[in-house]
């Protein structure tokens, strides 16, 4: 017994180092990079690295990964419904702590965006779940993730919008990017080809585990690398109060709520529970860096909106172990 758990201790505490390198240390090295003036213009290098991964190698892990993922039952197919439901009710407490806080009707637009929009993509959540789960968690992920983009362009941009006194954006034609824009397009078209082989029933060929194996780590490492090269860390003193609350709805009400809607669609059945696992996942993931689009789209609080980012994203670190723990009950 004492061998046992003393090899599962060993594990976790593996898999959390692994996660914590992959993720935070390209996101310290880009932070320096920035610091140091080590790269000209670090926004557009950052920009461009996330959009040639994005449409390049993105689309391609994604295919492998829905290749082979198991598509026995048809509730696999309401995760991205979760996900939406999650983003929705983030705004119940979020619209509470806007009137506790204070805040003003900038600030609140900032709080509300950053609330309601998670990092479930291809680097925090995606990753995480391929370290513990592998391919067909990593396969999950995207799937939930289905519903981010449409609901980002419509309530997001609803929201941002009745916040802010600029209202030339239209969301009318930034939902059409999704279908047009490659940075959008190319990911699903990976999803859609991988369902479609999957399906088929075509073989895939044996080498591909291991390379997925290691362009998913790769380029969750270069994504952070980018997003690490953004980091902007003066203005979190002065929203202390606001992103303790973003933590409280990122790490402790959007968990719950995940929680009971998998528990309620009896994800626990399916696929061995990891349905539910990936769920959890998700919905404990901090705020998203698209939420700090927003602000400077709608001329919002830019502050407010990277200080949630930055907290959440860093109060992660020492969370990893109770979500590990969490899991391992599941």
């Amino acid at each position: 017994m004492w061998y046992y758990l003393k090899d599962m201790l060993k594990q976790e505490i593996f898999r959390t180092f692994y996660v914590l390198l992959i993720l935070f240390l390209p996101l310290a090295a880009g932070y320096g990079l920035r610091k140091k003036n080590l790269i000209p213009g670090p926004e557009r290098v950052s920009i461009r690295l996330i959009v040639f991964l994005t449409k390049t190698v993105t689309p391609f892990v994604v295919l492998f990964s829905f290749w082979k993922l198991e598509l026995t039952s048809a509730k696999i197919f309401t995760l991205p419904l979760v996900g939406m439901a999650i983003s929705t009710l983030a705004l119940v407490p979020a619209f509470f702590f806007v009137k506790v806080h204070g805040l003003n009707r900038k600030q609140a637009g900032s709080y509300l965006t950053s609330a309601m929009f998670s990092n479930i993509g291809y680097t925090l959540g995606g990753f995480i779940a391929f370290v513990l789960y592998g391919e067909a968690g990593f396969g999950l992920t995207v799937l939930y993730c289905l519903y981010f983009k449409p609901f980002y362009y419509t309530i997001g941009f609803y929201i941002a919008e009745n916040y802010s006194s600029q209202k030339g954006v239209k969301i009318k034609d930034n939902l059409k990017k999704v279908f047009t824009d490659g940075i959008r397009l190319f990911p699903l078209l990976g999803l859609a080809a991988g369902i479609g082989l999957n399906l088929l029933d075509v073989p895939r060929p044996g080498f591909i585990q291991q390379l997925n194996g290691f362009l998913i780590p790769a380029t969750t490492f270069v994504y952070m690398l980018a997003i690490g090269m953004t980091l902007k860390l003066r203005a979190i003193k002065r929203f202390k109060v606001p992103v303790l609350s973003m933590s409280v709805i990122k790490f402790i009400w959007s968990p719950l709520i995940g929680l009971a809607i998998a528990y309620f669609l009896g994800y626990r059945f399916i696929l061995g529970g990891l349905l539910f696992k990936v769920a959890l996942i998700e919905s404990f993931m901090p705020t998203a860096i698209t939420s700090l689009m927003l602000p400077a789209l709608f001329n919002l609080d830019q502050d407010l909106s990277n200080s949630c980012w930055i907290f959440t994203t860093l109060l992660l670190i020492p969370l990893l172990p109770v979500m590990f723990w969490i899991l391992s009950l599941l």
